[in-house]
């Protein structure tokens, strides 16, 4: 009996190393939000309306509050489940699991100095805001290579991560409002 073992796709994997690197990790924080900044915004939370937090204070005060729903974070981990599921049955465990540590660890170095960077700038950010904002980007990043090794397209994970590459942090929702910095 033999079985059929399918190697993890080295072109989708560097690929996604590279868009890793290029994103613009935390550069835009508290900046007027774009057009392609809102859709995106829209797509990842399923809201109507997408609110700005212009500063590090403000961010931490929200993600401190009881106003923020849990429904989103809810939603996306019965995603991530069913994905990582679908992953799994493709890829060998082992392959999966290392390629998954190795992609997300390479992307929390990076975005814990990208974070501390923008921290630094703005002046006012608390010393543990830039470990729970490295934090949700290597969750971003986690979730995307997740969807993609499930063949997975239009998730709500890309556009999540479209945010952090395009320099925001989306913190979450309150009442129909994603609220992004």
């Amino acid at each position: 009996m033999s079985s059929l073992v399918v190697a993890l796709p080295g072109a989708l994997l560097d690929s996604l190393r590279a868009e890793i690197r290029a994103a613009s990790w935390f550069a835009a924080l508290g900046e007027e939000l774009t057009e392609g900044d809102r859709n995106d915004a829209r797509a990842y939370a399923g809201v109507s309306h997408v609110v700005r937090i212009a500063s590090w204070p403000a961010a931490e005060a929200f993600l401190k509050s009881t106003e923020a729903s849990l429904d989103l974070w809810d939603r996306e981990e019965v995603l991530r489940r069913k994905l990582l599921a679908e992953a799994e049955g493709r890829y060998p465990e082992r392959a999966l699991w290392m390629a998954l540590t190795e992609l997300t660890t390479e992307a929390g170095d990076l975005v814990h100095g990208k974070a501390a960077t923008a921290a630094m700038r703005a002046g006012n950010a608390a010393a543990a805001s830039i470990h729970v904002a490295a934090g949700a980007a290597s969750q971003a990043v986690y979730q995307l290579v997740v969807a993609r090794l499930a063949g997975a397209e239009a998730t709500p994970f890309e556009s999540k991560f479209r945010l952090f590459a395009a320099g925001r942090w989306p913190l979450g929702v309150m009442g129909s409002s994603l609220l992004v910095f």
